[in-house]
């Protein structure tokens, strides 16, 4: 299941308003891998081998192909969870106690997870807290820390409200070959989104089109033309928090999002991940 040496990839690319889904070519050891397994739960290998995981979330997710007692030690390199919320921070600390990872996330939340590792048998020094444009280097990996437009507070038990968890995260991810994946968390639109693309230049972007709590798909799309901003890198947009099980009728889709994508006139390439397979990310 968490095989580092996985030979193959599936790529999924919505050109227009039908989806194209392409099996990709042999692996090929300068490309990142990355695999989804529902909402906003993403497995990244580096193209030295370095494993993050974004945003956890397995029980209760039920779209996931994956359990937490799966996950071994040495399987992840790095946890990064955008809030505290269920769906973002899910299993971090759970799997962080079982695989070593160190975690990633707003220092006030990381406290928390902290906390929960060391009940579970971990090392609470495993958590890295940060604030916004922390940045550090896992393996050859760079991961700074961005700002999103949300919430973050997180539920413990036995409290009546949710906890204060600071501020909600998005995160750049620059890769050993150059590869810019800029994962936007919860964010709701800003004009944050259009500073990023400027000043980092993202190749990939991953924006939330689930609605209610963050953006819905026609806001997604705009925040995609926030991000080319003085920004040729920009070729894939990626959809998350989206649901294909237990879906709620307010929740946006890919199918939506691609539909506004392509209404905006954008010359960016929508990738539809198909939960549990992977696929390649390039320049």
């Amino acid at each position: 299941m968490f095989n580092r040496c996985a030979a193959r990839a599936v790529a999924f690319s919505l050109l227009s308003l039908g989806v194209l889904v392409f099996m990709s070519p042999a692996s090929d050891a300068a490309e990142v891998k990355a695999t989804f397994y529902g909402n906003a739960h993403f497995r990244f290998v580096s193209t030295q081998g370095t494993v993050i995981l974004l945003n956890p979330w397995i029980k209760g997710n039920a779209d996931a192909t994956v359990k937490v007692g799966d996950f071994k030690k040495g399987d992840v390199d790095v946890i990064l969870a955008t809030s505290g919320h269920g769906d973002d921070m899910g299993q971090t600390a759970e799997i962080a106690a079982r695989t070593g990872a160190t975690v990633i996330a707003a220092a006030e939340l990381g406290g928390y997870i902290a906390q929960r590792i060391k009940a579970l048998g971990g090392n609470p020094r495993q958590v890295w807290g940060a604030a916004i444009s922390g940045r550090r280097k896992i393996g050859n990996v760079t991961i700074q820390v961005l700002q999103a437009d949300h919430g973050t507070g997180y539920a413990m038990k036995g409290a009546k409200v949710r906890q204060y968890g600071g501020p909600a995260l998005g995160f750049l991810m620059t890769f050993e070959n150059g590869l810019k994946v800029l994962m936007a968390g919860s964010t709701g639109l800003s004009m944050e989104l259009q500073l990023f693309g400027m000043r980092y230049k993202p190749h990939v972007v991953m924006v939330p089109i689930m609605g209610r709590y963050m953006m819905h798909p026609d806001d997604a799309a705009y925040a995609v033309k926030l991000l080319k901003t003085d920004n040729p890198n920009l070729k894939t947009a990626i959809p998350q928090h989206f649901r294909l099980k237990k879906r709620f009728p307010w929740m946006g889709t890919p199918a939506q999002f691609a539909f506004e994508v392509k209404k905006l006139g954008l010359n960016v390439n929508v990738l539809i991940p198909k939960v549990g397979q992977e696929f390649s990310l390039t320049k």
